[in-house]
């Protein structure tokens, strides 16, 4: 009997379940733990949410502010009318008045695009302190960051509109002209290119506009601006020299301003019908949105350090 009582206790220990290992009962479903984990996966989510909120409000807010400008209209009216007066100029040449058209009513675009760009970007933060919005904005739960990047896009958003527009009008009075539109397709092309300069030219605008006066902004904007369409040349002339060391300056130089003389290449040889490779396009668009994002991040990190007073 002794000996059948100890094998019954054997069979009962050897049917009894292992218990878990604390380790293991921590991630088993419906722990203390994986609450914890989805609580805070769940905060994380809901603060990228807020944040996004937040940067897509103020950038309508600052784009609906820039379209009640009288100044932006003025601007648009004045590229219209360069446009137009491609027309004059072209049925001067011979055989080549919609080319001369094409030429004049792009080179407006940009030019006007721009202007609004500095004139609008470098009043970005400047605006908000001289009406004293802006210490309503920082006593409210928004980052400095979402601040910045909501001016940014918003600006951006109101370029687009305005770039696009002039565009369309251009098209359409190339189109009348030919009688069909054919050349509509390599304007679209261009419009895509000046439009990512225009981008280039607000995150410059937007970064000296965190630091400096208006009227500093748009200086260093503008110089930036006209230095990187000719860093091409630039780059050359120090290639000229003897000494080593303008080499290395020239080359510092061209490596920290934006390359615009590339990308205006670029869109000229696009316009013209000519095929570029996939790769080349992938890395002009890698490098715009890299330098955005670095201008708007430098931007954000100097609002972060700002007392406003």
């Amino acid at each position: 009997m002794e000996h059948e009582k100890e094998q019954l206790d054997v069979k009962g220990e050897e049917s009894t379940p292992a218990s878990v290992p604390p380790t293991a009962q921590e991630f088993i479903p419906g722990s203390a733990e994986e609450k914890k984990l989805s609580a805070l996966s769940h905060k994380s989510r809901s603060g990228v949410l807020r944040s996004l909120g937040a940067v897509k409000a103020i950038a309508l807010n600052t784009f609906r502010e820039t379209v009640r400008d009288r100044v932006l209209y003025a601007i648009v009216v004045f590229a219209l009318i360069a446009t137009l007066a491609g027309l004059v100029f072209g049925s001067l040449s011979v055989d080549q008045d919609i080319r001369v058209l094409e030429d004049l009513g792009l080179f407006a675009i940009t030019i006007f695009g721009g202007i609004i760009s500095v004139f609008v970007g470098t009043n970005l933060v400047f605006k908000e302190i001289d009406r004293r919005t802006i210490f309503l904005i920082v006593t409210k739960p928004i980052n400095r960051w979402e601040f910045i990047a909501g001016k940014f896009l918003g600006l951006a958003l109101c370029i687009f509109v305005t770039n696009f527009a002039m565009g369309f009008f251009l098209i359409g009075i190339t189109s009348l002209q030919m009688g069909s539109l054919a050349h509509a397709v390599s304007i679209l092309v261009a419009l895509v290119f000046i439009y990512a300069e225009m981008l280039l030219v607000i995150a410059l605008a937007t970064f000296f506009s965190t630091f400096a006066t208006p009227l500093m902004s748009m200086v260093f904007t503008i110089s930036l601006w006209v230095c990187g369409h000719l860093s091409n040349s630039l780059l050359s002339l120090g290639k000229l020299s003897t000494q080593a060391s303008v080499q290395i300056i020239t080359q510092a130089i061209y490596y920290s301003i934006p390359d615009l003389a590339s990308l205006t290449l670029l869109r000229s040889e696009l316009v013209d019908g000519r095929v570029m490779p996939s790769s080349l396009l992938g890395s002009i668009v890698a490098y715009i949105i890299a330098y955005c994002i670095l201008l708007i991040g430098f931007a954000s990190i100097i609002a972060e350090r700002k007392e406003f007073n």
